[in-house]
């Protein structure tokens, strides 16, 4: 087998500066005893000479802008397993590698070569991270463990074959290795670095040195034994929770975090082959939330185009009180089959509905309705309302115009008759009690505009009903 490791040494931070609309000094602190430590910290932060390991007083005196965070490793854990989606576009199976945390490990033997080999799959995936703003090291080994040793030592660590691996692996430092910080110094105690060094060792003596688990894991690192890991399995649902590196009261405190979300779901459905005809957003408050949904005309995965709807629809709702998280989720989940552009006027159509869609999202659902004819004679009744894009099977009259107005206004003179063969005569309504006799024609007026008038044929008065374009 071939697997290839994603280890991402900076996870915590990471998650932390994509969610900030500007750059800041980030560090995460950890808890040692009664004494908080750094545990990590963003470039900011480190040009500014912050390092693992520094207290926080010590961290704050240097730099007093130094924004401290606590780790949460319960929202790493649910970020490598939506990620582990995106991995299983390159292979059949997807591990966690709880060992060496943060870490995912993709088995690509039979799939590799569908992407330019196991290198091409790497690139893909460094470039997939660059684009979440997440950092990635990637290795390459015949084990799963062994590959993760290799992305955390370096971004190209690569050793495809079994028999290589099981002599490559003896270079690999003790520091790298899974092991109780007991056995980690007791191991530098006696003056071993490299696996080499345990190598050598009978087995039953480092058995009663260092208990067994230590000559466990040096066989499934080298392969001798096997390593079976659980698969990961797909979310049964596209959402995301975020907590909020700071607290929003409104849209552009809101924007950046809503993107950064936005752009991994959006990548998830990519991966799902899935589109989104609906969208739910909560907004987690100090007591209680708010909750707003957005409806689309065909479902839609782009990133970049839902987040301008939603800027819409949210940017004049200000929040009554901070917004300390949110929640996104896509529902009504359809089969995404794509959008097959015209010869002459590629984007146009897709551009209308976009622009459609903008003023749905600003005006409210409700607001925004397209035309379509019915079959009835009389002409203020031969339209309906329809959601947009919907198709009628009635057609139209192209002898009338599309400019109705509320209701004929009364014209104070009469009109000269045209000839009969211009006339359209309209009878009907007593059904519904509203019957109606009259002749329609255009008339067209000094200033060259074209009017639609009928005679009344019961009262004799004529009515100004509609223009034409």
């Amino acid at each position: 087998m071939l697997w290839l490791a994603l280890h991402f040494p900076s996870l915590g931070v990471d998650l932390l500066d994509r969610l900030l609309p500007e750059p800041v000094p980030v560090a995460l602190v950890d808890s040692a005893g009664s004494r908080q430590r750094v545990m990590q910290m963003n470039a900011l932060a480190h040009e500014a000479g912050i390092r693992p390991g520094m207290g926080t007083a010590a961290a704050l005196a240097l730099l007093p802008t130094l924004r401290l965070c606590a780790r949460d490793r319960a929202g790493e854990m649910a970020h490598l397993r939506r990620w582990a989606a995106l991995a299983y576009a390159y292979g059949p199976q997807v591990v966690l590698l709880p060992e060496c945390f943060p870490a995912l490990a993709l088995e690509l033997e039979g799939s590799a070569h569908l992407f330019a080999g196991v290198e091409g799959v790497a690139r893909r995936l460094r470039r997939l991270f660059q684009d979440l703003g997440v950092a990635v090291q990637v290795g390459i080994a015949p084990t799963p463990l062994g590959a993760a040793l290799l992305a955390q030592r370096q971004d190209h660590g690569c050793c495809i074959t079994l028999e290589q691996w099981q002599r490559d692996c003896l270079d690999l430092p003790i520091a790298l290795l899974p092991l109780p910080e007991a056995t980690r110094r007791d191991l530098a105690a006696l003056g071993l670095s490299q696996v080499k060094a345990l190598w050598v060792i009978p087995r039953k003596q480092l058995s009663r040195r260092f208990g067994p688990s230590l000559g466990q894991l040096l066989d499934r690192l080298a392969g001798i034994t096997p390593d079976p890991r659980p698969s990961l399995a797909f979310a049964p649902k596209v959402a995301m929770t975020v907590q909020l590196p700071a607290e929003a009261e409104s849209w552009p405190g809101l924007r950046f975090a809503l993107r950064r979300v936005l752009q991994d779901l959006c990548e998830q459905l990519r991966v799902r082959a899935q589109a989104a005809q609906a969208w739910r957003l909560q907004l987690i408050l100090p007591e209680g939330q708010m909750t707003f949904s957005l409806s689309l005309r065909r479902p839609s995965r782009d990133a970049e185009a839902l987040l301008a709807l939603w800027q819409s629809h949210l940017e004049g709702k200000p929040s009554t009180a901070p917004i300390r998280a949110l929640r996104l989720a896509a529902v009504d989940l359809t089969a995404y089959d794509g959008q097959q552009q015209g010869w002459w006027e590629e984007g146009q159509e897709e551009a209308l509905w976009s622009f459609v869609e903008r003023l749905r999202a600003r005006l409210g659902d409700g607001t925004v309705a397209g035309v379509a004819p019915v079959a009835e004679h009389r002409p203020e009744r031969a339209w309906r309302r329809v959601a947009p894009g919907e198709v009628s099977a009635g057609g139209g009259n192209a002898r009338r115009p599309l400019w109705l107005l509320p209701a004929p206004l009364p014209l104070p003179a009469s009109l000269p008759a045209p000839p009969p063969d211009q006339l359209e005569r309209i009878e009907g309504g007593w059904w519904d009690g509203r019957d109606v006799a009259r002749d329609y024609f255009v008339l067209r007026r000094p200033d060259g505009s074209r009017c639609w008038v009928y005679r009344d044929l019961r009262s004799g008065g004529y009515f100004l009903h509609g223009y034409f374009a």
